[in-house]
């Protein structure tokens, strides 16, 4: 616990009895809007999973990026005119395809983008705007909640930061994060790394948070963080 403590620093104490919205946030609406963020594998979902439970609306980034690249969808069709059969998955094996469709073989995809910064940059040039429009039109379903969570693991490199009021950064240690990813996704070494350097570094996710969840140990010491700060988002909800 404490070599977790020590390899990222924060002040859980300064950070609730003085808090300051981070200068990267810069949404400033009536209704407050939380960036839930992290590197990969770092245990977002886990902490989505408890808001929701907690009755808060989350709005999901890579479900929105997924369903963007449904098959017969304009993204999937630029994919697949882009590289063609080598991420084409074969019929017999795609459950998401009708007649006539093509699809994507997400794993094989990644395999290219993770592997070649241009590649990636031409896919997510296509995705963002379309995830950005997709939280523009689900936040528009709620606008009389009180505080909504967007859940974007590409929140700082997708430019996105002015959608929120603040920022949630979930933390763990790096060991921690790849041998999670390589569990989670069945990848090498190589893979995982290759996704985790695609993203910023956790450290400097961390600098820019408003609010650090450490996922490092157990998830009793994040849920008393997340109890904590949100009474005083909304103190006359307790």
């Amino acid at each position: 616990m404490r070599r977790c403590e020590q390899r990222v620093s924060y002040r859980l104490e300064s950070v609730i009895e003085h808090w300051h919205l981070s200068a990267t946030s810069s949404w400033h609406g009536a209704q407050h809007r939380i960036g839930l963020t992290g590197g990969i594998a770092s245990g977002k979902s886990s902490v989505a999973h408890y808001l929701q439970e907690l009755g808060i609306v989350v709005l999901d980034a890579d479900r929105y990026a997924h369903e963007a690249l449904k098959a017969g969808s304009q993204a999937s069709e630029a994919v697949l005119n882009r590289y063609g059969r080598e991420v084409e998955v074969e019929p017999d094996y795609d459950i998401e395809q009708s007649a006539g469709q093509r699809s994507i073989n997400r794993r094989e995809l990644g395999r290219i983008v993770f592997n070649n910064q241009e590649e990636r940059r031409w896919l997510e040039q296509i995705i963002h705007p379309m995830v950005r429009a997709r939280f523009e039109h689900e936040l528009a379903k709620h606008p009389k909640t009180a505080t909504v969570v967007l859940m974007i693991p590409l929140l700082f490199e997708a430019d996105l930061t002015e959608l929120v009021s603040e920022i949630w950064v979930v933390h763990c240690l790096p060991e921690q994060q790849l041998e999670r990813l390589k569990q989670r996704d069945s990848l090498s070494t190589a893979e995982a790394k290759a996704r985790i350097n695609a993203q910023w570094p956790m450290s400097r996710k961390c600098e820019q948070a408003d609010l650090l969840l450490d996922n490092c140990s157990a998830s009793i010491r994040w849920e008393r963080q997340i109890q904590a700060r949100l009474a005083l988002i909304n103190p006359h909800s307790a």
